[in-house]
């Protein structure tokens, strides 16, 4: 399969985020998994990954999706069988193109950024795809739906384990007080200027919009 639907992930994000396009994600896609493994020790229960090599002056990126992820993302309509699949693509431009941005920006980027923005633009992603196939779920719904019920890979780390639920708990609180698809303009002003927040700023952002 070519690379279509994660092109057209990586570009949605860039126009929500009003940000310079990043180079073409799937010029990045790695879908075999011996050879993830090797680059990167990607884990026997992981089908999604951004394997980093970071050099002096330099750094290597790799967005792993495993090669039935991948195809099951053809077609580009989002069903109740391939919704996982697109869930996976949408976490992976995510982290590529956060990467692709502090990259370029000289700025730092910790793992629980990296997931934070990370969920929310799952919500932002799987919204838009929907709603391109003519499906408006209520907010609250969706929520629900992405944020309530995680399942987390056995294999994680205790660390591993607080840090995705941490994430999953501030991005459904972000979302939730984000301004309603109807108020366009609020909305963008709003996701834009979280976007180009340090991590450390956004927890505090989330936090004081909901206390």
């Amino acid at each position: 399969m070519d690379g279509g639907p994660l092109n057209a992930l990586q570009t949605e994000l860039e126009q929500i985020y009003a940000l310079a396009p990043a180079p073409d994600v799937t010029g990045f896609l790695l879908s075999d998994r011996e050879q993830a493994t090797a680059l990167g020790g990607v884990a026997p229960d992981l089908d999604e990954a951004v394997l980093v090599l970071e050099e002096p002056g330099t750094m290597n990126l790799a967005l792993f999706l495993d090669a039935d992820v991948v195809e099951q993302l053809a077609g580009h309509d989002v069903r109740t069988d391939n919704l996982g699949a697109w869930l996976l693509a949408a976490e992976g431009v995510s982290h590529f193109v956060c990467l692709v941005r502090r990259a370029q920006l000289d700025w730092p980027v910790t793992q629980l950024e990296l997931e934070l923005q990370g969920e929310i633009d799952k919500f932002l992603l799987v919204e838009r795809l929907l709603a391109t196939q003519g499906v408006r779920l209520p907010a609250t719904a969706l929520l629900r739906w992405l944020f309530d019920y995680p399942e987390l890979r056995t294999s994680l780390d205790s660390q591993e384990r607080w840090r995705y639920r941490l994430a999953t708990r501030l991005a459904r609180s972000y979302c939730r007080c984000l301004p309603p698809v109807c108020s366009e303009e609020a909305r963008r002003r709003s996701l834009r200027e979280f976007y180009r927040l340090a991590g450390a700023q956004k927890v505090q952002r989330i936090r004081s919009l909901t206390h």
